[in-house]
This record gives C-alpha cells, sequence and structure tokens, in this order.
C-alpha cells in the first residue's frame, strides 16, 4: 500500500477536489433531509417535555451539521494514514467500548451511552467505523495469504473483544453489525466462499449456546418475531403497532405529519428505532421506495469509490462502509415489517439520533478521501 504523505503536505489540490464523488455527496446530504423531514413529520404531534415539536428537528440539523463537518474534515486527509495507526484505532475502538460498561447510562434495559457535557453518546457507533478501518487493513495486508484459514481466524480474533464488548451493554443488534462487516470485508479481500459459509454453519451450530445467553427479554423479542399476537399486549407489542402503522400508509400514506400510531402513542421510538413504519404510514409505499432509491444510489456509489481506490485498503473501506450501511436498513426496515427481530439497529440517516449520524458521516468522509486520492490514471 502506498505510503501516507504527511497530514501537512497532502493538501487537497484542484484535482483532488475535483475527483470528490458528487453522486456519494448528493445521495448523502438528500438522505440528510429526508431524514430531517421524517423526524419533523413523526415528532410533530407527540408528546415532548417542552411542547416544542421542532425541538427535534432542530436538534438533528445540529447533528447533521457536526457530521457534514466531520465528513469534509476527514476527506482532507490522505486516508492512508488511518491504516498506519489501525493498531492505535483498534486500541481506542476496545477503550470506548469498555469505557461505555463502566460510565454508561442505562436506557430501556441497556448501558450502551455515555454522558457527556448534558449530551448522549453512543460509543458503539463510531466503533463500527474504526473496526471497518481495522478490518480493512489487516485484510490488505494479507491479501495475498487471506484464503489462508489462519487468516480468516485471527481475523475473527480482532473482531472477537469488540463483538464481546458490545454484546456486554448488551447491544444484541450492533454486535450482529460487526459480524456482518467482518464478512463483507472478508469476502471482498477474496476469503473463500466455503469458510465464509463455514463460518456461518457454526454459528447456527452454536445458536442453543447463544440462546442461553441472551438476556430474558432478547429472548422475548425473538419469540414475539415467529409469532407477535401470542403476547399482543406484551413482547409483541411493538410489532403489531408496527405492522398497523405500515399497512395503513397505502399507496400514497395518510400525509405528511399526518399517521395516528406515533402521535396517539401506539408506535414506540416512533423517530428512531421504528422510524420507517412511521414513514410508511405518513408517506405510504411512494415514500418508501423513494427512500429505497436514495440507498441504491448511495450504495453504488460507495462501491464504485470502493473499486476505483488506487490500493486494497481502500477497496475494503468502500466495501466495509457498503455492507455497514446495507445490513443496518435490511435489519431495521425488515424489524419494522416483522421480517427481522427487533433490535436497536437505527435506519441510517433516517432514525433520529446523532452518534449514529455523525459516524455514518465520518465513514462517509473516508470515502471521499479515497475518491479524492484515487490517482490521475483513475477512471
Amino acid at each position: 500500500m502506498p505510503r501516507a504523505a504527511t497530514p501537512f503536505h497532502d493538501r487537497p489540490v484542484a484535482r483532488q477536489w475535483i475527483q470528490v464523488d458528487p453522486i456519494l455527496l448528493l445521495a448523502t446530504l438528500l438522505l440528510i433531509g429526508y431524514g430531517l423531514v421524517m423526524t419533523y413529520s413523526t415528532t410533530a404531534e407527540t408528546r415532548t417535555f417542552t411542547g416544542d415539536p421542532m425541538q427535534f428537528v432542530l436538534r438533528g440539523a445540529l447533528w447533521a451539521a457536526v457530521g457534514l463537518a466531520a465528513m469534509v474534515a476527514v476527506s482532507l486527509f490522505d486516508y492512508a494514514w488511518l491504516g498506519t495507526f489501525a493498531p492505535v484505532l483498534y486500541l481506542l475502538t476496545l477503550g470506548l467500548l469498555a469505557v461505555v460498561l463502566q460510565i454508561g447510562t442505562s436506557s430501556l434495559g441497556a448501558q450502551r451511552a455515555v454522558n457527556i457535557a448534558g449530551l448522549s453518546f453512543q460509543f458503539s457507533e463510531v466503533a463500527k467505523v474504526l473496526m471497518i478501518i481495522v478490518l480493512a487493513k489487516y485484510f490488505a495486508d494479507r491479501r495475498d495469504r487471506v484464503g489462508s484459514p489462519l487468516v480468516i481466524a485471527f481475523g475473527l480474533l480482532l473482531l472477537v473483544p469488540a463483538v464481546f464488548l458490545v454484546y456486554r451493554q448488551p447491544d444484541l443488534g450492533t454486535s450482529l453489525v460487526f459480524i456482518a462487516i467482518f464478512f463483507g470485508i472478508a469476502f471482498l479481500a477474496g476469503a473463500r466462499t466455503w469458510q465464509l459459509t463455514a463460518l456461518a454453519a457454526v454459528g447456527a451450530a452454536a445458536f442453543p449456546v447463544i440462546w442461553a445467553l441472551l438476556k430474558d427479554y432478547q429472548r422475548a423479542r425473538l419469540g414475539a418475531f415467529l409469532n407477535p399476537y401470542a403476547d399482543p399486549q406484551g413482547a409483541g407489542w411493538n410489532i403489531i403497532q408496527s405492522l398497523i402503522a405500515v399497512g395503513s400508509g397505502g399507496a400514497s400514506g395518510k400525509g405528511f405529519t399526518a399517521g395516528t400510531q406515533s402521535p396517539l402513542g401506539y408506535l414506540p421510538i416512533a423517530e428512531s428505532d421504528f422510524v420507517f413504519a412511521g414513514l410508511a404510514e405518513d408517506l405510504g409505499f411512494a415514500g418508501a421506495i423513494i427512500l429505497f432509491a436514495l440507498y441504491v444510489v448511495l450504495l453504488i456509489a460507495a462501491l464504485r469509490v470502493a473499486f476505483r481506490s488506487r490500493d486494497p485498503f481502500g477497496l475494503l473501506i468502500g466495501g466495509g462502509v457498503a455492507t455497514m450501511l446495507l445490513f443496518q436498513i435490511l435489519v431495521n426496515v425488515g424489524m419494522a415489517i416483522s421480517l427481522m427481530p427487533v433490535t436497536g439497529i437505527p435506519l441510517p440517516f433516517i432514525s433520529h439520533g446523532g452518534s449514529s449520524l455523525v459516524s455514518i458521516c465520518f465513514a462517509l468522509g473516508v470515502l471521499q478521501s479515497v475518491s479524492m486520492r484515487r490517482g490521475p490514471e483513475g477512471p
């Protein structure tokens, strides 16, 4: 991999700014705007502490500004420096996750956030992006040997501590995101299909052990996924109300801010975990299709940047970011329509939450750095 230039000499010259990926940037801005619109629509009439329907939108706009600033700042530096400091980033990842277990605040039965100066931060969100960098560097340095079972095994050893610390919060959903990132990066690095299939089979065979380690509420969620109507007033409530919201939206929706499930308090955490259900109720099938179209454009742009990169490290970073986004989209939407168990995985850009938005913008800033430094010989 080419050695990184020093941060002070790697100034973004005109050629590099021209190579900013405009499609990736436009899709990012449109999705941020869509997220702010849905934040207003799902919270305008909901019960709030202050009675101000704009408080969530203003907070979301502030986080969006911070996220965009982070994206620009990261793109100014040669992404190869991230590979140079991958060991430090790995230790930082584990440190952040360990801090959450020590001083994190509890909410809804989980200890996932740390309060700093009155603001709540979920370190697991930035940890996902840092692990993408760490795993991308690991596999990029061993791409000629990635078919070796030892390379895959040591890659898993890098992953296990982070997954364990996230699971201890407990946050099963984010733990699965880490695992999906590993599979996506390993596949693009050249791991053999049988190796990844064997790992998946081992995970499936270990399900009885995993089941025994789950918390009671996690078991209840899995049971509700299989049959939500067995406990309609308890574990199945969220899924049932989400299905009602999605189904009642029809083709064109009830109208902007006209949904009833969220304002009446039936749809839980409508601005975050179940924001897709609120979107489908307000904007209907048409609104969902627009969202999916933007996601497809974003993912294609991310993969295009990856495959045009100057080195394997850039390729694997792009693949890891695309895998993370795709997995979160599939799980969150699947949860809303009862195709996936209920988890706390946010819908990228649409779920209200500063930690998720800033972390995604940071990841996309790294992709823009890859695009800007693909070299004049790039297509």
